[in-house]
């Protein structure tokens, strides 16, 4: 990609002539990123001075979208300082602008040559599990996946931030050291009874957590069984339920078992039957409510958790188009998230399916409002798209999250057991404050703390978080949060559960469900968002945010917290 018509007529003449080459040219990043979100190439070379974004800003946006081929930067002459900071930001070579550039082309082309061997076979042995994460990462379940003796070789995000930890403090550890050692020896007994004809068990046991609590949840076991009759890896998803079996029960008591549905693998699509079956029986196995359609619209995967939520099975559902899959959240065939993902580009900036967010290969679509078996419920969905190893597109997946629509003066709450929902921490929300005459303060204190959001079922909680508290030397290193801002990473963010009464110690903000009027959120662009809570009695409080992520994190959070009264600016 470069501005320079000349430039680019000079490069692709001479790839073409090149055996093994294939170029495509544009002159914008904004075409560049269009290019690379349909397509998988091996490398991009981009000159420094676009248009609309320099070459190193865009290394780093499609670095931070997962591209992994190489990355050529090229720069003027006497600019050594590009140079070094593009292959400080991760770029693999450069060439200079000017008389030797068609000298720097032929070494250019051997450097190509050379790396693209080992980046095609580092792609090729991510593409085993390059389905099961793109389904998995952003599940709101509990996912472990784990060997016969427990080491972990895979955890989701909502695995890690129930318990507490980090990534890389769970995979390579052991998972029955996450397990009171009663429930984890009875555990070990039941998993070699997991087997083709009975492919899952669904049992409670309790999980250690950081802050020293055990709680009981719902944990659905399923052996992925190789053909080769190897020692099988197991995979785990907890979530918060109760009335079925526990460890502690009689020992003759019955093992409920869980067998996913034979998959559909009539679709059409050039993958292998073994491929589909392995796809829709990930699907399956996960307890949040999941469907995945075909490049052509055609229904491939409707999960057991989609069949409780909606009453239709999947043997009336595969096999489906015309967009039947949305019949039974809106009794009528209309566009979905999954649609998004399978249109051209095109059609997709035609306005036709607003408020949806993309965030890396995950989209985001905003919460509607539906009937679901003649209940009203709030419905919000996350996508992702699926590629064959040519990077051409194969599936969409969506996860449905619903929430049951209840009245404004709802006050169940009032007797039910106050429990945690989530929040987050951040040293990019900043409180300006509010009063008890509902004036807004108007200034953003400087970025010397960090806050935070929390909820319950009953109460919204704003804390001033010490953890963030720039201005003390000790605890954490400040440092890399500059970076990390810039960049757009998570790192900014901690999710980690907290318990109501620590969150009541860092208090600065509270209000009970039941005396909210309206919450505010707008979206941070220009200048920063912010959320903002109005009361029944015309008072306010205002928290600011200064990061994409943080905002869409607070988002979900509103919406599992009090979804009717939202409103998104």
């Amino acid at each position: 990609m470069d501005d320079e018509p000349l430039l680019l007529e000079v490069f692709q003449d001479f790839f073409r002539t090149e055996p093994g080459f294939s170029i495509t040219v544009c002159a914008t990043a904004t075409e560049a990123l269009e290019l690379l979100s349909t397509r998988l190439f091996d490398a991009v070379i981009a000159d420094y001075g676009l248009p609309d974004m320099d070459g190193i800003n865009l290394l780093r946006e499609i670095r931070a979208q997962g591209f992994s081929g190489l990355f050529i930067i090229i720069t003027g002459k006497h600019r050594a300082h590009v140079a070094i900071d593009a292959l400080n930001s991760g770029a693999d070579y450069y060439v200079q602008k000017g008389g030797g550039v068609v000298q720097d082309m032929i070494n250019l082309t051997e450097f190509i040559k050379n790396g693209i061997g080992k980046i095609r076979s580092d792609r090729a042995l991510f593409q085993s599990e390059r389905i099961y994460r793109s389904i998995v990462d952003n599940d709101p379940d509990l996912l472990c996946r784990f060997l016969k003796g427990g080491k972990i070789s895979f955890v989701n995000e909502s695995f890690t931030n129930f318990i507490g930890k980090q990534k890389a403090e769970c995979v390579g550890t052991n998972f029955f050291s996450f397990i009171p050692e009663e429930d984890s020896n009875k555990i070990m007994e039941i998993l070699p009874t997991i087997t083709p004809s009975n492919p899952s068990v669904l049992i409670e046991h309790a999980i250690h957590k950081n802050d020293d609590s055990f709680p009981l949840l719902q944990w659905n076991y399923t052996a992925l069984l190789s053909p080769e009759g190897k020692d099988p890896e197991y995979q785990t998803g907890g979530r918060r339920v109760t009335g079925k079996l526990k460890l502690h029960e009689d020992p003759a008591s019955p093992v409920i078992h869980s067998s996913p549905s034979t998959p559909d693998t009539t679709s059409g699509s050039p993958e292998s039957e073994d491929d589909w079956k392995t796809f829709t029986k990930t699907i399956d196995a996960l307890d949040s409510p999941v469907f995945a359609i075909d490049k052509t619209g055609v229904v491939i995967s409707w999960n057991k958790a989609i069949e409780l939520l909606t009453g239709i099975k999947a043997k009336d559902m595969l096999g489906k188009g015309n967009r039947e899959y949305a019949i039974p959240f809106y009794g009528e065939p209309r566009p979905m998230l999954v649609d998004y993902i399978v249109i051209s580009t095109d059609k997709r900036q035609s306005g036709k399916f607003p408020g949806i967010k993309r965030v890396g290969n995950t989209f985001i679509g905003e919460m509607e409002k539906v009937r679901i078996g003649e209940k009203p419920m709030f419905l919000w969905g996350k996508g992702t798209a699926v590629h064959d190893g040519k990077g051409m597109l194969i599936a969409a997946i969506e996860t449905i999250t619903v929430v049951e629509h209840q009245q404004s003066d709802h006050t169940a709450g009032d007797t039910e057991e106050e429990r945690y929902i989530g929040g987050i921490s951040s040293p990019t929300l900043k409180v300006a404050g509010g009063s008890a005459s509902g004036t807004l303060a108007g200034l953003i204190p400087p970025p010397q703390r960090g806050y935070g959001i929390y909820a319950t079922n009953r109460r919204l909680f704003i804390i001033q978080n010490p953890d963030f508290d720039l201005s003390k030397p000790r605890g954490m290193q400040y440092g890399p949060f500059v970076l990390d801002d810039l960049f757009g990473t998570r790192a900014t963010i901690d999710n980690r559960p907290k318990t109501i009464e620590n969150i009541e110690k860092l208090l600065v903000y509270e209000i009970e469900k039941q005396d909210l009027e309206t919450i505010e959120l707008m979206n941070p662009v220009l200048l920063p968002g912010f959320l903002t809570l109005y009361n029944k009695t015309g008072e306010s409080f205002r928290m600011f945010i200064d990061h994409k992520t943080a905002f869409l994190q607070i988002e979900q959070l509103i919406k599992s917290f009090y979804p009717e009264i939202l409103r998104l600016e």
